[in-house]
């Protein structure tokens, strides 16, 4: 005769916990070292949510934390944003490290006076503009990027990254070539009008995918500037 006895089976299994720790190493707008303490890192997916700072080392971490996937944003006022995604956290005896990331200081560079001439005859538009910094040691490298779109409120979110890439001159003065055959790869089609929009970019800087839009977002951009509109040649 078989004898009954108790089981746990179909209890619910506790999930483990265990800590996650990571790094930030800020940097300045020129790449130097600069302080460590004091950056939030929030971590999404948490409940309730929970944000920690770091310390003197740059040094940040959760305690008994459920095993599961996060998203962790770390903030600072004079840096910007940064996001890292999809951090795997098994939880147990041995602590998560959630990586060492650098937060850029944003760019100070303002660029003034942006103007595009297009050719169709050359296939090209010339985009022309002045970039003031203050801070900027003689003879560093100015770093920008461009962005391109089909309306007036091209911005990083809204349009292409022109090349994607980002560019440097000696100068306070610029000029970049934007060919027919880039544009048109960008979606803006020959006769049509486009707009372009330039950021001032640190000298050192990172760059994270969004999950939710699919784009990559930069770190550290300086404030835009004006809008230009030309024709696509």
């Amino acid at each position: 005769m078989l004898v009954g006895r108790s089981t746990k089976d179909d209890e619910a299994t506790p999930s483990l916990t265990g800590n996650l720790y990571g790094f930030v190493n800020p940097v300045d707008e020129l790449g130097n070292p600069a302080a460590k303490s004091g950056v939030s890192v929030t971590l999404d997916g948490a409940n309730p949510a929970a944000t920690v700072s770091t310390d003197a080392n740059g040094r940040f971490e959760f305690a008994n934390l459920k095993a599961g996937t996060y998203n962790l944003t770390y903030t600072r006022p004079d840096l910007g944003t940064y996001r890292r995604v999809s951090v795997g956290h098994v939880g147990g005896d041995q602590p998560t490290f959630a990586f060492t990331s650098f937060l850029t200081q944003s760019s100070s560079t303002r660029i003034l006076n942006p103007t595009v001439s297009s050719n169709s005859y050359s296939g090209t538009a010339t985009l022309q503009f002045s970039l003031v910094n203050p801070v900027m040691p003689t003879g560093s490298l100015y770093r920008y990027q461009m962005y391109v779109g089909s309306t007036p409120n091209v911005t990083t979110e809204t349009g292409t990254l022109y090349a994607n890439t980002t560019y440097g001159t000696s100068s306070s003065y610029a000029s970049q070539v934007l060919t027919r055959a880039s544009l048109n790869a960008a979606g803006l089609a020959s006769g049509r009008t486009a707009y372009v929009v330039v950021y001032g970019v640190p000298n050192t800087f990172s760059s994270y995918i969004d999950p939710a839009t699919g784009r990559t977002v930069y770190m550290g951009l300086g404030v835009a500037s004006n809008t230009v509109a030309f024709i696509v040649p």
